[in-house]
């Protein structure tokens, strides 16, 4: 995980995005906007047949007086609030992208070694068949029959190392990795259920409270209302205040200036009409954003319950049960006491019982995932 946020590309981008609203903010944050004017005139004066040069130096600098700046730093205040929201929210899915990855790898390895079990145990029941056909305690049937296992057997590992490949794949992906970069995964699948349930309530409050999501909602909602504010303020002039010294024949003169812009035309119609609209639609959005994260986190905790009760199913005697009848059974076959067919209906029974555990607990480390990923965090939930 830490890898991955380290290398994803979509969360560097996101950390670019983070940057570039800090210098945003920083720009917004200038006392003065504007740089100062310097104007400057020169021309000769001709008189009697006399001339001199005269000449005027200007300064003038614009000041915002009707509240802009602070107007100004609240609309890239909310717009760095939400970039950083956004780097949450995809730093979250990432996590997720990541553990839920992992654990699929995980499976996908075990049902590697689960499938090459199936060979050996088909190659000894048709070792165990050629004995016994070789002994005329069985039929040319029972023969083919546990040729047929075998070849199914390894067709089902060919299946099972392509699917590992995959899964594997799909982790260097997100890692960012080479294709030609392998991976030794360690770990192993949670092997039990946690001990008590997910208080649903509890989660949805902190969801709302904590979601990357809803935050980034509320703060483009508050940069809409300061853009608004803003766009409304920047209708009314500011004056610009300055100093003026200039040279008349033989008089220095030196004079304080004041300019102020007269609204007559444009009072800046178009950013109030667009800031107006784009508050509209983050306060719609902030709405939705809520919504979805408190249906997110009610479907991630529901998936989390059915999984525990799937792994604790399997947990509690289906797979020990499975497994005794097996090798029940396959004494019973060596013995000459069942037929191969109820040795091959048992077996199939039992390795799909395997399997079933194997993906119920892919699935539960899936389910613990997108858990953690609904309340917008990039750490396991506690279970």
């Amino acid at each position: 995980m830490q890898l991955a946020l380290q290398r994803n590309p979509d969360v560097r981008s996101e950390e670019a995005e983070v940057q570039a609203a800090r210098a945003r903010l920083s720009g917004a944050s200038l006392l003065l906007q504007s740089n100062p004017e310097v104007d400057v005139a020169a021309g000769p004066r001709r008189r009697d047949g006399n001339s001199s040069i005269d000449y005027t130096v200007q300064l003038s600098q614009r000041i915002e007086v009707s509240g802009q700046r602070g107007a100004r730093v609240e609309a890239a205040s909310g717009a760095l609030g939400a970039a950083e929201a956004r780097l949450g929210t995809r730093r979250a899915e990432v996590a997720a992208e990541v553990r839920e990855a992992f654990g699929q790898a995980l499976a996908a390895a075990q049902l590697v070694t689960l499938a090459e079990d199936a060979v050996r145990l088909a190659e000894q029941t048709l070792e165990t068949a050629r004995r016994r056909l070789e002994a005329g305690d069985a039929s040319r049937i029972e023969l083919n029959a546990a040729q047929v296992e075998v070849g199914r057997a390894r067709r089902e590992v060919r299946r099972t190392i392509q699917n590992r490949a995959v899964a594997l794949g799909e982790l260097q992906r997100l890692l960012a990795l080479d294709a030609e970069t392998t991976l030794d995964l360690r770990g192993e699948l949670a092997t039990s259920a946690p001990d008590k349930g997910v208080d649903v309530e509890a989660l949805v409050r902190t969801a709302l409270q904590q979601h990357p999501g809803v935050r980034m909602a509320r703060q483009e909602a508050e940069a809409s209302r300061a853009e608004a504010r803003l766009a409304s303020r920047e209708a009314l002039p500011a004056p610009r205040l300055g100093a003026s010294y200039s040279r008349e024949e033989d008089a220095h003169i030196l004079q304080a200036t004041l300019g102020v812009e007269l609204p007559l035309f444009n009072r800046n119609q178009a950013a109030r009409g667009v800031s107006a609209a784009r508050v509209t639609q983050a306060e719609a959005a902030l709405e939705a954003a809520g919504r979805r994260v408190e249906r997110e986190a009610r479907l991630a905790a529901a998936r989390l319950a059915a999984a525990q009760a799937a792994v604790g199913d399997f947990a509690g005697g289906v797979l020990p049960a499975a497994q005794e009848n097996l090798e029940l059974l396959q004494a019973a076959y060596t013995a000459g006491k069942v037929d191969i067919l109820q040795l091959l209906l048992i077996r199939r029974d039992t390795l799909e019982t395997r399997r079933g555990y194997v993906e119920a607990l892919a699935d539960l480390n899936s389910a613990q995932a997108q858990l953690a990923q609904a309340i917008g965090s990039e750490q396991e939930v506690p279970r």
